[in-house]
């Protein structure tokens, strides 16, 4: 039940619809005026349309009211007698970045919205597959996407209902049997030994498996919807020509190749149409291409690592500013003379992002591809 402030009048609630424009920060203050703890604060507000308090005055409701209401929220007063918003249904969010240089943009948006430093803010981006919100109203949704910028996409899912991937990584034979037969002990079919080992399970049982095994840091529970994949053709199926009318046109519309440059691709296969798909609209974009006589694969990205190598660069100081900034090398270390490879593995994203820096910095630079 909500929290309530003692009163001879209290027959009113305060109801949050929106969080608005409000900055995160300002929820200490909301908190320390209604009495209540910062985290209970934040969880209303971010649940919103939700009560944030009842069985207060009219008097301090209409005042709290209308400071929630200066300082951006959407908020109103209820008589206590009147029905509570229904219980908001909850997502989960993660952010991706389409393009590099909306990176920076994305961070401080996420950093203002939430309320966290950038570094917090870049990290929570960078770590696949990018959850920047956990348990928010679709309301709290729409208010966080009103401040995005472009060059950035955004999927939730809702939390309770999604379907998760397990995934096993390296670690010692003893901890692996234990995870896999305690995964098959749940009643979960086994779809590999290594790498994903279990696909489809519901929230709860994903919960208690990560929960027994988190300490082993070899297991990743992934919620489904949230994954990416490059859709690769791999050529034209048998007895198709290539280069069709079909073909062509789809090439166009779907993928946004230019015309003038559709036989150069076709004659280039295997190649990447299209890159970091989210996984809801896989299977329509790998029917749109099969369906023209391509013959597709679907690569999970979101746990790709790359590394970098520097063909060139024009600005060598500035090359290694970059480097150093990443702590890709050493603040006491020269730049190599390229070409090199740079030292390490990146994230997918992580990796893309800091090719783009260079890039800007003058540097030429080609991924050296590895999946773990």
């Amino acid at each position: 039940m909500p929290d309530t402030l003692p009163s001879t009048k209290a027959q009113h609630r305060i109801v949050v619809n929106a969080v608005g424009t409000a900055k995160p920060a300002m929820c200490a203050a909301v908190a320390k005026g209604l009495g209540l703890t910062t985290s209970v604060v934040v969880s209303r507000l971010y649940r919103a349309p939700a009560v944030l308090i009842e069985g207060i005055d009219e008097s301090l409701a209409e005042q709290m009211t209308t400071l929630l209401c200066n300082i951006g929220y959407d908020a109103e007063v209820q008589n206590v007698n009147e029905p509570p918003p229904a219980k908001s249904t909850l997502y989960d969010v993660a952010v991706y970045i389409d393009d590099p240089m909306a990176f920076l943009p994305t961070v401080k948006c996420i950093s203002k919205f939430v309320g966290m430093p950038e570094e917090n803010a870049s990290e929570m981006v960078l770590t696949p597959p990018g959850i920047v919100l956990g348990s928010v109203s679709e309301a709290t949704i729409l208010s966080f996407k009103d401040q995005l910028c472009e060059g950035c996409s955004i999927i939730s899912s809702i939390t309770e209902e999604a379907e998760y991937e397990i995934f096993l990584g390296h670690t010692a034979e003893i901890v692996r049997r234990r995870i896999l037969s305690d995964i098959k002990d749940s009643d979960i079919p086994l779809v590999g030994e290594t790498g994903l080992v279990a696909s489809g399970v519901d929230h709860n049982t994903a919960q208690a498996l990560w929960r027994r095994h988190q300490a082993s840091g070899a297991m990743r529970v992934v919620n489904r919807d949230f994954l990416r994949f490059d859709l690769v053709c791999m050529g034209i199926e048998e007895g198709v020509q290539s280069g069709t009318p079909e073909q062509i046109a789809l090439l166009k519309s779907l993928v946004g190749i230019p015309e003038d440059m559709i036989e150069e691709v076709l004659n280039s296969l295997p190649i990447t149409l299209l890159e970091a798909v989210p996984n809801n609209a896989v299977e329509e974009n790998v029917l749109a291409l099969t369906e023209v006589g391509l013959t597709m694969r679907a690569d999970l990205i979101s746990f790709q690592v790359l590394g970098l190598q520097v063909e060139s660069t024009s600005d060598a100081a500035a090359t290694s500013n970059i480097l150093k900034g990443y702590g890709l090398l050493q603040e006491d270390t020269s730049l190599p003379i390229p070409p090199f490879t740079v030292e390490g593995r990146l994230p997918e994203l992580r990796a893309k992002i800091i090719k783009s820096s260079l890039e800007e910095a003058g540097a030429v630079v080609t991924f050296v591809e590895e999946n773990e």
